[in-house]
């Protein structure tokens, strides 16, 4: 779902979660990065987070992933998405 120039992707496979969240204004960059370090601190996780700026336009996207290890012994990747997607008001997302 789009909301203010921002869509969610979830990829989950047998061993790994992720969720790319995609922005087209520049001033969504700094808001995303704060929400997800808000996250990481109440959920006391700290996932890998790949940020990439678009070459064509002020967007580009966050990906927050979590490995094998922590997606298969805790609920804690899917709690910690669904948080991070209230908090930037993302309702649906596309799943892959």
């Amino acid at each position: 779902m789009t909301n203010e120039g921002r869509s969610a992707e979830v990829r989950m496979e047998e061993e790994y979660m992720a969720v790319t969240i995609d922005y087209t204004k520049k001033e969504d960059r700094t808001v995303i990065c704060d929400k997800i370090a808000e996250i990481e601190e109440q959920f006391n996780e700290h996932p890998e987070v790949i940020h990439k700026r678009s070459q064509e336009n002020e967007g580009g996207s966050f990906t927050v992933e979590f490995s094998k290890d922590i997606y298969t012994h805790s609920r804690i990747p899917g709690e910690f998405i669904e948080a991070l997607l209230r908090s930037l008001n993302i309702e649906h997302c596309e799943e892959d």
